[in-house]
């Protein structure tokens, strides 16, 4: 029988180098690295997230620039201004949009489905980020409101409109402290235990939708933590 050179030298191993190689440490050190856990999602940042004084640049660190931290009030003002002025024309965008859109598919309902046209019932932005039908007088049947959720939803500009609207009330809510004061807070999950449109349509005759947002902030928005800070910006 030939005994093979690779063999012998396997069979003749000084004891050291077969103790290295079974030992406990090699062997833990040869085991696959576990799988790093992804932390959970959080459908609120993803959404909407709070940024400090967006009027000013940021670096690629997302920090606003040195330069811009050493600027006055009142050489900052303007270009808050400019950001407010333009997010509100965003928020009145939107909204109107939606006006539109939710009161010509209620014209066509009369035609469509009769039964629901003498109906009072709204709609909000749901944790999902699709439309939840609001019934305030409790009137809608089960299938009523089943239908309405479907048909709505189908309206892709009503349904990227609300998804704008909200996220422009939530940064003027951040942001423009002079109408909307500093006490509340208003994130995704919350916004349809706050917000009904249907209600903010049904009570403007004179399209002055933003203080209707504002009162139902007022009044069904969470209040910010006592010893959270209110959302002030410093370079304002």
């Amino acid at each position: 029988m030939k005994i093979s050179a690779a063999t012998m030298s396997l069979a003749f191993q000084p004891d050291f180098i077969k103790k290295a190689t079974s030992s406990p440490a090699l062997a833990e050190l040869s085991k696959p690295l576990p799988t790093p856990v992804k932390p959970p999602r959080d459908p609120n940042e993803e959404f909407y997230r709070f940024e400090e004084s967006p009027w000013l640049p940021k670096n690629e660190k997302g920090e606003i620039d040195e330069i811009y931290k050493s600027l006055s009030a009142e050489d900052i003002k303007p270009m808050r201004d400019e950001f407010i002025k333009n997010e509100i024309k965003t928020f009145q965008s939107s909204i109107c949009n939606m006006f539109d859109d939710f009161h010509n598919f209620k014209q066509q309902l009369a035609y469509l489905n009769p039964g629901l046209a003498g109906k009072h019932y709204g709609f909000t932005l749901s944790f999902d980020e699709n439309i939840k039908i609001t019934d305030p007088d409790g009137v809608l049947t089960p299938a009523e409101h089943t239908y309405l959720t479907e048909e709505l939803n189908k309206r892709k500009p009503l349904k990227d409109a609300l998804i704008t609207n909200a996220k422009s009330i939530m940064t003027l809510l951040d942001h423009y402290s002079e109408k909307f004061g500093t006490e509340h807070t208003l994130n995704l999950e919350k916004f349809s235990k706050v917000i009904d449109y249907g209600q903010v349509f049904s009570r403007n005759t004179i399209g002055n939708f933003m203080d209707t947002i504002i009162y139902q902030i007022e009044r069904y928005a969470p209040k910010r933590e006592v010893e959270e800070e209110p959302l002030v910006d410093v370079h304002a």
